[in-house]
């Protein structure tokens, strides 16, 4: 006869084990030593938790997932991609965290991974706020607490920067790297002699030049380079050529005349100008003389097909440019950035008429929607097993496009070159377009669903 109970404990022990993952996270990394650092109390009470369940087969994953030292504002974390991928391979039943906002702070992300671990049939299961995601009530707590996490999260940035604005406005300095010529001690600047020595040369050589152009070759043959600085990390940033947009921040710069600026306002501030007055105003006469105002030609970036898609064979990108109007017209060009920034002579690649190279994009995107050959033979394995996957209906759908390619809204136009080109590379002599054969096989998908 079985004893009272007898048939659960029996249904328990021939239950499937449920692989329950820990994670952990802090978000500065704790020192070496014998110390019982947050990452080690996190990972007691989850392993704790796991073995108090262990009558209904939950058993701990072959290994802990630690992100020591990771922001939760990110999911850029080596040990939560980790868990991720062993999640997608279907390795992991549990994700078991001490509080919630171990595992994100934020909202979205939140909401980004819980659709994620949906998808694989994995719970969440939180120790100290004793919460599961595998009941309806769980799921709404798990969503309540979130969302408060995150209003206390922005209210903590709003009260930060309020407090940065507070104390820019007594002159004092807040931020991470000063302008050239000076270094943080505290909350005041103090003057670096050596930087200010070039900033005052840079001054005086504009005003006796009157050219941002001429300057920037000056320098570069001089060897100056921008500010260079350490981060938190240790890692060195910053001392590269100066070029033009260098030059017009730092002529700009009100701190270097003694002044803090605070929003969209300038104070005076406690520490030591390093640029004469006198200097500044002849150098800012100059400034004012350049900026010779302009009629712009009606229109927006937004309206170039290719903005963001296009470099040169150099790597860098193409920017996106119209004249001012000229005799009732104006023209619209793709730069290359190096040409913007350092002057006309810096690249010898080509400015490309934005008509011209458009049309020879849109014409090859058209080409090869006719005969889709190259398209079909990289299609993704999930395109060609969708049930309703015909190769000639395909390619008659694909026909279609380039017949109604006319008749399309310029909007729709622009969608589509978005997506499906993937890069167009301008040498000296030739231009090359390579499409995204993942949106391609996106959009083949999309056709087939109807």
């Amino acid at each position: 006869m079985d004893t009272p109970g007898s048939s659960s404990t029996t249904e328990n022990r021939n239950a499937r084990p449920l692989r329950c993952a820990v994670y952990t996270r802090t978000s500065r990394e704790q020192e070496d030593g014998p110390t019982f650092s947050s990452i080690h109390s996190q990972q007691e009470a989850c392993y704790a938790h796991i073995a108090s369940r262990h009558h209904l087969s939950w058993l701990p994953a072959s290994a802990s997932y630690d992100d020591p030292g990771f922001s939760g504002a990110t999911l850029e974390r080596p040990a939560l991609q980790q868990m991720l991928a062993d999640i997608d391979a279907g390795r992991i039943d549990r994700v078991v965290v001490y509080k919630l906002d171990r595992l994100s702070r934020s909202l979205a992300y939140f909401a980004q991974l819980m659709a994620r671990f949906e998808r694989h049939r994995v719970a969440l299961v939180s120790v100290t706020q004793h919460l599961n995601s595998e009941d309806a009530a769980g799921r709404l707590a798990i969503n309540a607490l979130i969302s408060f996490a995150q209003f206390e999260r922005e209210n903590t940035g709003e009260r930060i920067r309020d407090k940065a604005r507070a104390t820019r406005r007594q002159g004092m300095w807040t931020g991470s790297v000063p302008p050239m010529g000076y270094d943080a001690d505290g909350q005041r600047l103090r003057v670096n002699e050596d930087e200010a020595r070039v900033v005052r040369n840079i001054f005086e050589r504009f005003v006796a030049q009157g050219s941002i152009t001429a300057l920037v070759k000056e320098l570069g043959t001089q060897g100056v380079t921008t500010k260079v600085w350490v981060t938190r990390t240790g890692r060195s940033r910053g001392g590269r050529p100066v070029d033009k947009n260098d030059l017009y921040k730092l002529l700009n710069n009100q701190t270097l005349i003694g002044e803090m600026k605070s929003g969209d306002e300038w104070h005076v501030g406690v520490h030591e100008p390093i640029i004469p007055t006198d200097l500044w105003d002849r150098a800012h006469a100059l400034l004012d003389a350049r900026r010779r105002p302009q009629k712009r030609a009606r229109g927006r970036l937004d309206d170039f097909l290719l903005k963001g898609l296009v470099f040169g064979t150099d790597g860098r990108a193409y920017s996106p440019w119209r004249s001012s109007v000229r005799n009732g017209r104006s023209y619209a060009y793709y730069v290359p950035q190096r040409k913007i920034a350092e002057g006309a002579g810096a690249s010898d690649l080509p400015r490309c008429p934005a008509s011209e190279l458009e049309a020879v994009v849109v014409e090859h995107l058209r080409g090869q929607l006719r005969g889709p050959t190259s398209l079909l033979a990289h299609l993704p394995e999930s395109a060609r097993q969708h049930p309703r996957y015909d190769e000639a209906a395909v390619v008659a759908m694909l026909a279609n496009i380039d017949a109604a390619w006319d008749l399309f809204l310029s909007g729709v136009q622009h969608e589509l070159i978005q997506t499906l080109v993937e890069r167009v590379t301008v040498g000296t002599d030739k231009v090359s377009i390579s499409l995204d054969r993942d949106d391609v096989g996106r959009m083949v998908l999309d056709l087939l669903r109807g």
